[in-house]
This record gives C-alpha cells, structure tokens and sequence, in this order.
C-alpha cells in the first residue's frame, strides 16, 4: 500500500512539474493513400489541383498530418494527363487557407509514400 502511494505521489508531482500538452484534430477521414497497382481497388481518385486551376475545384481538403488510426478510406491522388478519370477535384489548403476547407483528413500510410506524392500532401519539405 505504501508502495502505490508513493508511485502515485511521484506520477502527480511530475506531471505537476512537467506538464504536458495534448492535442487531437478531428479528422473526416483517415486516408490510405494508395498508387500504381495498389490504386486498382481505391475507394476514390482525387485529382490534387492548385493556382489558377483551382477555381474550379469540388472541395479543399486540409491535410492534418500523418495518423495512426485504422483507414477509412483509400485515396489515389493524381495530378496531370492521369486525372482525367479523377471522382473528385480538390486544392490542399493549409495555414489562414484551412480555414474554409471542406473536410480535415490524415495520412495512415505517409512511410510508405514516395517522397514526390508526400510533398504533394505537405507531409515533407
């Protein structure tokens, strides 16, 4: 009993002394981000749209980050000649932009990316 006293002393004094932030986003979807033969069984095809093209875009989509949580849904993003079949326009916003987007989404699989399809989702420089 002593012994589970002191632990908890010493948990609440040290949370006390070093506090901690936590914070969590809600997100509308959890994306897998899927391509070349993996992007067979997508759930949607999105074409990634930005400057002037953007006028005509379906909905902005800011990209929170990367995620642990279970996907919900797979995503190819496409850009180019390759989007013409695209379901969905979409213009990523971030920063002041973010404030009028239409959905929050993470990435569930961003170490499995190539480098060119993270910088297009802003997950890397």
């Amino acid at each position: 009993m002593a012994t589970r006293t002191l632990v908890y002393t010493i948990l609440l004094a040290t949370a006390t002394a070093w506090p901690t932030v936590a914070s969590a986003q809600r997100v509308d979807f959890a994306v897998k981000a899927v391509s070349g033969i993996t992007a067979i069984g997508a759930d949607l095809e999105v074409e990634v749209v930005s400057g002037i093209s953007a006028i005509t875009v379906d909905e902005k989509w800011e990209v929170v980050g990367v995620c642990s949580n279970a996907p919900n849904i797979e995503v190819e993003f496409v850009t180019g000649i390759s989007a013409i079949s695209a379901d969905l326009k979409v213009e990523l916003v971030s920063g002041i932009r973010a404030i009028n987007a239409d959905r929050k989404i993470c990435i569930t699989n961003a170490s499995e990316l190539s480098e060119d399809t993270r910088k297009m989702l802003r997950l890397s420089d």
